[in-house]
């Protein structure tokens, strides 16, 4: 098994902030901005968000 680098453990946390506080509000306008949050949560731990330039005419 792989070691975990620096931004999927950001991305868990992420993700388990914003499931846990969206359990803990109940206000609709905090919803969205959750869902969002997860969503940057999980993309972060499957590396679905790049963070090193590519060159894109290859």
């Amino acid at each position: 098994m792989k070691k975990l680098n620096k931004a999927q453990i950001i991305g868990i946390g992420l993700f388990v902030l914003a499931v846990s506080a969206s359990f803990l509000t109940e206000n609709n306008f905090i919803g969205p901005i959750l869902g969002i949050l997860s969503a940057c949560g999980i993309g972060l731990v499957f590396k679905w968000i790049p963070f090193r330039k590519r060159n894109l005419t290859e």
